[in-house]
């Protein structure tokens, strides 16, 4: 069977979006954005979310992702944006959900019966309250025991529980980042992640227009961003996400996939929906 690739969204959002004189709703939520750009690029993604509700699941059927829901009821959150002329951009959400202990022990056991060894699964994005210490580096551990791959992308518990359990990768914005693990600059937050994941994990962090930094056992090595015209960089994080695990899986070396997905991200904040034409051609 192929290797399959699990996009976990703890916390989706219903976006309704205002640029450019047009209204748009989408299914969103970070995993389902590298799900979706996977999709794109023929790797078998699948989109993992709680039960949203039927707006955030008919908009998702749309976009012709496949979809497993968790067996717990969390309605996805509402999401408004504002995306103005050079890429600036206003965002207002409702709160976020509340799980109690039965939902996360739902949650850890569906995924250890679904995902297999040799899958991938990305956690990606904000989580919803309630998970006690240790959750996370629990579910991490057993995964990794099954022959799991594992990539982290977020803060807080989440993240500092992903290194303590030395998943595979561990992805952070620079200001998640520094609000994680205390510590100003790029460089600095890799030298602090990697000693809390023991310098097991691969460490990434992205820049924004200033490319990324990257960690891979004591390299530390930075790539620049190309110049761009700024329309919206709203999931450009995930394409990043998604040329990371397109790479692994082609077995590049890990400079042409650290360029590959700085270029992802470049090209999904200029023109987007182009990322995965551009690559075919």
């Amino acid at each position: 069977m192929a290797v399959r690739v699990w996009c976990w969204t703890p916390n989706p959002v219903l976006e309704i979006k205002f640029a450019n004189g047009r209204r748009t709703v989408a299914a969103g939520g970070k995993a389902h954005n590298v799900a979706r750009q996977l999709r794109r690029w023929a790797v078998p993604a699948i989109s993992v979310v709680s039960k949203p509700g039927p707006d955030w699941m008919q908009t998702a059927r749309q976009e012709r992702v496949p979809v497993r829901e968790l067996p717990v009821h969390s309605e996805a959150r509402t999401g408004w944006a504002l995306v103005e002329k050079g890429g600036a951009r206003g965002d207002f959400f409702t709160d976020d959900p509340r799980w109690n202990p039965a939902d996360w022990i739902r949650c850890g056991l569906f995924l250890r019966r679904a995902v297999r060894k040799g899958d991938w699964l990305v956690v990606a994005g904000s989580v919803p309250a309630g998970a006690w210490t240790g959750w996370w580096q629990t579910l991490f551990l057993a995964l990794k025991k099954q022959g799991v791959r594992i990539l982290v992308d977020g803060k807080g518990q989440l993240l500092r529980e992903g290194l303590e359990a030395g998943v595979e990768w561990a992805k952070a914005n620079q200001e998640e980042a520094e609000e994680t693990v205390k510590r100003k600059g790029a460089r600095r937050c890799l030298e602090a992640m990697g000693v809390l994941s023991h310098n097991r994990s691969c460490l990434l962090i992205t820049q924004g227009s200033r490319g990324l930094m990257m960690k891979v056992g004591r390299k530390i090595f930075a790539v620049p961003a190309p110049r761009i015209r700024l329309w919206d960089a709203t999931g450009s994080g995930d394409a990043v996400t998604a040329a990371l695990i397109y790479g692994i899986g082609k077995s590049w070396e890990m400079e042409k996939i650290a360029g590959f997905a700085v270029w992802a991200g470049s090209e999904n904040a200029a023109r987007r929906d182009a990322v995965g034409s551009r690559l075919k051609k």
